[in-house]
């Protein structure tokens, strides 16, 4: 399973660092210029304008990390060469929904995994959303 979680990191760190350089690039030079000149040190620049400017961005990769994370199949799949690791110890529900549905020929079962899926997910999203709209301010 620690392979697992290093491969699947690996594979959505690029995607991660694009959106985040894409929000830093966002930010306005003149609100570091203007706590450069209120005496604010590199800390609480980074602290205190970066941050809550790039929140809307963190706050986007973190429900588009959430699904990914619910959505993990590939690395399995790759990874013990079609089987869910050794004695099932990294099956997934996506890798369940596979097995069911390809293996099993079980297409009512792979259905209702499907949809038990998608409402877990959506569960998820609208906590995050919830929680989010707390803290984010745009």
């Amino acid at each position: 399973m620690p392979a697992l979680i290093i491969l699947a990191v690996w594979k959505g760190l690029g995607y991660n660092i694009i959106i985040f350089l894409a929000g830093l690039q966002n930010v306005n030079p003149q609100y570091y210029l203007a706590a450069q000149i209120d005496g604010a040190s590199k800390w609480e620049r980074f602290k205190h304008v970066t941050v809550p400017l790039i929140s809307p961005t963190t706050f986007f990769i973190s429900i588009i990390s959430i699904i990914n994370a619910f959505k993990v199949f590939d690395e399995v799949f790759a990874l013990f060469g079609g089987q869910p690791g050794p004695a099932g110890s990294a099956q997934t529900i996506v890798y369940y929904i596979f097995n069911r549905f390809y293996g099993d020929w079980d297409f009512g079962v792979a259905s209702a995994a499907a949809y038990m899926l998608f409402l877990v997910i959506f569960i998820f999203t609208l906590i995050q959303l919830y929680v989010g709209k707390k803290k984010v301010n745009y």
